[in-house]
């Protein structure tokens, strides 16, 4: 399997050398920024930058025997099964909505040539924020292809962590399901399980509230960091390359009606990307929550 990090910095380092530890990962190639700048076409493929000899010498050292390249050209993107696109150097933390769209479809504009040219195929992996408004637009002007946005693992592992600490049980024990959109999250209790328990019967129905109330919350503030992310990109990588079947809450296109979005939803993940979204029972207020969130992001999205 070859992927390619989409932005050349210390972040794409982190995951690649996370991703070098999977043995089914064949090729890991680096395609900078500066790609979208034409006149930077000087070569085809570089000989193993500076900032990349240490993460090429620990790969060697931990008997790692997948290859690490650096491209300076979209042909980089050439015979790529999973493309992952990063965020930009510094959009961690707090930003407005549309700062984070301008800088997000910025940079997927400056790749969508070349995907379009080399890598038509490749599952995408959108991981730069707001991530469903991301991949519906590069949807868009893709026409089609396997686009998964990665916008919910904060929200994800915070509740995770919450149940954790308020049931005092260890995380590994823990299944926790959440869906939403790039603003809004709602965590669906129903679906939590602390090793096959149902979340009733461990805390108050006024705790679990209190609980999914303030998870929702803590949504439209909540980007994931740098490790959370590294570890979201892998349980996604992974389910594909070992076509595992794993059912996750990513960004997913759902349809509901004439009405197609990019939402945060659980789907089957496997060998070739989102096979399955799987349905779920909701509660009268569930439902509701989930058609203002269609509403709503069809209208952010258009």
């Amino acid at each position: 399997m070859k992927i390619v990090l989409l932005g050349n910095n210390q972040f794409a380092v982190s995951i690649a050398s996370s991703l070098c530890q999977l043995e089914v990962v064949r090729e890991v190639a680096f395609l900078s920024n500066a790609t979208s700048n034409k006149n930077r076409f000087v070569q085809r493929k570089e000989t193993t930058p500076a900032s990349l000899r240490d993460l090429v010498g620990a790969n060697a050292l931990s008997g790692s025997d997948t290859q690490i390249s650096a491209y300076n050209s979209f042909e980089g993107l050439s015979g790529a099964d999973v493309i992952v696109m990063l965020p930009s150097m510094g959009t961690s933390g707090f930003r407005s909505p549309q700062a984070s769209k301008t800088t997000g479809i910025g940079l997927a504009r400056g790749f969508v040539s070349g995907i379009q040219e080399y890598a038509v195929d490749a599952k995408i992996l959108v991981a730069a924020s707001p991530a469903n408004y991301i991949a519906a637009w590069m949807h868009q002007e893709l026409g089609a292809g396997q686009i998964i946005g990665l916008g919910n693992g904060a929200t994800t592992a915070h509740l995770i962590a919450e149940i954790a600490s308020r049931v005092k049980v260890s995380v590994q024990d823990i299944m926790a399901l959440t869906i939403g959109s790039d603003q809004e999250a709602y965590p669906l209790p129903q679906y939590c399980r602390v090793n096959g328990i149902p979340l009733a019967q461990l805390m108050s129905e006024a705790d679990v509230e209190r609980l999914c109330e303030e998870v929702a919350q803590r949504c439209p503030y909540t980007t994931s960091g740098n490790y959370t992310l590294i570890s979201h990109i892998l349980q996604v990588v992974s389910a594909i390359a070992l076509d595992r079947n794993r059912v996750m809450s990513v960004g997913t296109r759902v349809s509901a009606g004439s009405t197609s979005v990019y939402l945060n939803v659980p789907a089957k993940i496997g060998s070739n990307g989102v096979t399955d979204i799987v349905p779920l029972d909701l509660t009268e207020q569930q439902r509701e929550q989930f058609k203002k969130l269609v509403a709503e992001s069809a209208t952010d999205q258009s």
